[in-house]
């Protein structure tokens, strides 16, 4: 099944297999996923590859939905507590993207706010923030860095430099709602209420 995984999903170059079993019995269980960057992501629970194959790969793609799921809430959490170029290092590169788009949308969000009861510089401080961690992340590219934790703080910087540029577009405008078009045309990362799932808005 291996050499299929790459076309059955996305991004996912191979599936981490361990053998075990009982009674000369041998049992393969699927256990994390390897990406094409050599990133291994643990999976939370682990799948039997036994049986119909079409039935243990829903098995698997079920396991790496509550994984990742389960792995952002826990990586947007120890982003607000963790100096950045260790977090970076620490979280695998997809959770770190999309825990940076759930945090620059609480901040245009906030802004967005701030506008609408009155301190009409809320966008542009929030856009001297967005310059500031992109500073930062400059700072980490020019340092030595592992090839892993290089492409993962490039494309965060490609990401973050996308949303300096939609907040200077929505100070230009005069985005003052949660309900300007400029923002509703974003791509908007949340959190459900009272739950571990994001959810992608436009």
């Amino acid at each position: 099944m291996q050499p299929h995984v790459r076309k059955c999903f996305e991004c996912i170059k191979s599936l981490e297999v361990k053998e075990g079993g009982k009674e000369g019995r041998k049992v393969f269980e699927v256990v994390g996923m390897n990406s094409p960057e050599k990133e291994l992501v643990n999976m939370t629970q682990t799948v039997t590859a036994g049986g119909p194959v079409e039935i243990w790969l829903l098995a698997v793609e079920t396991a790496m939905c509550t994984t990742l799921s389960t792995l952002l809430f826990k990586c947007y959490a120890d982003m607000k507590k963790t100096k950045r170029e260790k977090w970076i290092k620490d979280w695998p590169g997809q959770m770190s993207l999309t825990s940076g788009q759930l945090a620059w949308t609480v901040e245009c969000t906030k802004a967005l706010h701030a506008i609408s009861d009155g301190q009409k510089s809320a966008m542009r401080q929030a856009k001297k923030k967005q310059v500031n961690l992109l500073n930062k992340l400059c700072d980490m590219v020019r340092s030595p860095l592992d090839k892993l934790s290089r492409s993962k703080v490039v494309n965060i910087v490609s990401i973050e430099v996308h949303g300096r540029d939609v907040l200077d577009r929505m100070a230009k405008a005069g985005c003052a709602s949660i309900n300007d078009f400029e923002w509703l045309l974003q791509l908007r990362f949340y959190f459900e209420q009272g739950t571990e799932r994001c959810v992608v808005r436009q």
